[in-house]
């Protein structure tokens, strides 16, 4: 069940570009909408002034830890994407997870990023009322010589911070499309089986050129 949805997710994977360089505040700073633009143009000049940068398997991933990976919620994420089984897991079982969870996206992302370097991505306004904590972002990638892509961002404010804890792709949820694979493999399997499978995964991916084939086999449709 774990080699599934390559196209799908290497998409998502262009979700997280927006992320990075700064903190989304939602006091001292803009809106949400605002400063994923302003984080996008930024990001996306940062890239295009050192192109050489994405062939560097260790520079892209110090990127990515760096400047989109505090601005996800992961903790929400994981509990999202494994549902009722969160409820079940023992402390360490959950922090085990999390950190499998946010590995295997961190080296799906390093995997694909260079595929992206000549994207456009239009944001915009917030939904929703920001008043309640939450809000939901639209999106659209253009890439040449391709259809555009319609993306989601879902964000909640922990203290002064946005963070996102999830992102569709067309209207295909990261969450839900995890959630869905890694479902199966613990109710046959159980919650370790699966774990130690993102492990392995992980660990292969971690010696591959930037993810190669074991960064692909978590997204294979």
């Amino acid at each position: 069940m774990l080699r599934q949805k390559q196209q799908f997710l290497r998409l998502l994977v262009l979700c997280w570009l927006p992320l990075s360089v700064v903190s989304l505040r939602a006091q001292a700073e803009p809106g949400p909408d605002t400063l994923l633009r302003e984080v996008t143009d930024n990001v996306l000049a940062e890239i295009r002034k050192d192109p050489a940068q994405l062939n560097d398997v260790a520079r892209v991933r110090a990127l990515t830890e760096r400047f989109i990976l505090p601005h996800v919620d992961f903790q929400a994420a994981a509990q999202w994407v494994l549902g009722k089984y969160w409820r079940t897991a023992s402390g360490e079982q959950r922090a085990r997870f999390v950190e499998q969870f946010r590995q295997l996206l961190l080296n799906t992302y390093v995997r694909s990023i260079s595929n992206y370097r000549d994207n456009s991505i239009s944001i915009a306004p917030a939904r929703g009322d920001q008043t309640s904590g939450r809000t939901e972002v639209d999106a659209e990638i253009e890439r040449p010589g391709g259809p555009p892509v319609h993306l989601g961002f879902r964000l909640h404010r922990r203290g002064e911070d946005w963070l996102v804890y999830d992102i569709s792709v067309e209207g295909i949820s990261l969450v839900a499309t995890h959630r869905s694979s890694f479902s199966k493999v613990i109710h046959d399997q159980g919650l370790d089986s699966l774990i130690d499978d993102l492990v392995s995964l992980n660990a292969r991916t971690a010696g591959d050129d930037g993810g190669g084939e074991a960064a692909a086999a978590m997204s294979a449709p």
